[in-house]
């Protein structure tokens, strides 16, 4: 579990620089300086029994990295207009397929409270987090890949330390693999 929450926070910090990375409006851009190169959405989500409502983010980013013949990865989204993040780890090659999550297996979904806040485990819940009548789990699907750009759906229940809950359902993530 140390070893997937490593790679989860590495995600979330190599997202957060790539997405604060921006050019200057000045620049041929036409004023945009839009980030990511994917979008991921959760119909609903929620944190410790209550209701949070739709998690958008239109800028979030898709990263494969292969090291030592093993290819993970690294779905990552901040909420739009919000701290809310959430970060998906997945091993193994890039095709369609369908990843569970929790369980014992090496891929997982961390959704957090805060994203700027990381010191604090009470504001992230993940779907690796067991105990008494708790499972963390969930499902990753990559529905389409056609080259680098690739679709896929999810839900996730997570838990955090203090075995509260959270959740995201009917997601949904498209974009370009950087």
């Amino acid at each position: 579990m140390k070893k997937l929450f490593f790679y989860l926070l590495a995600g979330l910090f190599m997202t957060t620089v790539f997405i604060s990375c921006h050019r200057n409006d000045d620049e041929e851009t036409g004023g945009n300086s839009a980030g990511g190169s994917a979008t991921l959405t959760a119909e609903q989500y929620g944190f410790d029994g209550a209701h949070s409502g739709k998690f958008t983010s239109t800028k979030a980013g898709i990263v494969k990295t292969t090291a030592a013949g093993m290819t993970i990865l690294t779905i990552s989204a901040i909420r739009d207009g919000g701290n809310e993040s959430i970060n998906m780890v997945l091993y193994g090659d890039v095709k369609v397929q369908t990843y569970t999550l929790g369980n014992g297996s090496q891929n997982g979904i961390v959704i957090r409270k805060d994203y700027q806040n990381v010191t604090d485990q009470a504001k992230s819940y993940s779907t690796d987090n067991n105990g008494a009548n708790l499972t963390g789990g969930g499902e990753v699907k990559i529905t389409s890949v056609n080259g680098n750009k690739i679709e896929g759906t999810f839900y996730a229940i997570g838990f955090n330390n203090a075995k509260s809950e959270a959740y995201a359902e009917q997601g949904k993530f498209s974009g370009t693999i950087n």
